[in-house]
Parts: structure tokens; C-alpha cells; sequence
């Protein structure tokens, strides 16, 4: 028996059943799961941002990263990324370089499925 018999006869069958079982799993498991948009409100502070990372941590565990960088000699634009998450509260960590310094923000957050979470940042970077 060559090594492609041993893949094809043994080893590709047990991976595809790993592969329908896992997704069967997910589509059972679908509607213990929370979508949500966050959005972060830099205010009038946004013209001074220069970059913005979030991460989204729940159960102690990191379940969503964001990165933006505004371009050389433009603000940064609209601050906003959408999460699929775990359960529906959770901790928002932020970090955003300004012209003028860097910034650290902790807020806890509460996410409704299909909402929006708006998060406050101008008083922050003032």
C-alpha cells in the first residue's frame, strides 16, 4: 500500500467526517453567538489620531482586534468594526496615538445582537 492509498482510504475519510461534525457543531452552537458593530467616537479629537487599536477581550480571552492608521496629512476617518462574539458582555481595550502623545482607554461593554455599541472617546483624548 502506497502513502496516497493510506490518504485516501484511511486518513481523508476521518478528516472529512472531523470537517462535517465541526460544521454541524458551529450551526448548532450559531444562536449562542452575538453580532455587533462597535463604533469608536473620537469627537473633535479626531483630527489629532494618528493610528487606533481595540482589542475585544471576553472570559479573559481576546475574541476581536482592530487596526486603523490615518494617512500622512488626513484624520482618520470613521472608527467602527464589526465582532462576533461569544457572549454579550466584554472588555474594550483601546489604544490610540495622537499627535501629541498615546492614550490608553478600558471601557466594559454590552452588546445586544445586531446592535450597535457607540463608545465615547473624545473626553478621553482631550
Amino acid at each position: 500500500m502506497t502513502r496516497y492509498d493510506l490518504f485516501r482510504r484511511r486518513i481523508a475519510p476521518i478528516a472529512f467526517g472531523l470537517a462535517i461534525a465541526g460544521m454541524a457543531w458551529q450551526s448548532c452552537h450559531k444562536h449562542q453567538q452575538t453580532h455587533a458593530t462597535f463604533v469608536l467616537d473620537l469627537g473633535a479629537a479626531a483630527a489629532d489620531v494618528r493610528a487606533v487599536d481595540a482589542e475585544l477581550w471576553i472570559d479573559g480571552g481576546e475574541v476581536a482586534q482592530f487596526h486603523r492608521n490615518a494617512l500622512d496629512g488626513h484624520a482618520i476617518g470613521a472608527v467602527r468594526f464589526e465582532a462576533v462574539l461569544p457572549a454579550s458582555d466584554g472588555e474594550l481595550r483601546i489604544d490610540v496615538d495622537l499627535r501629541a502623545g498615546h492614550r490608553h482607554v478600558v471601557r466594559s461593554v454590552h452588546a445586544v445582537d445586531g446592535g450597535t455599541v457607540t463608545v465615547p472617546l473624545e473626553a478621553d483624548l482631550r
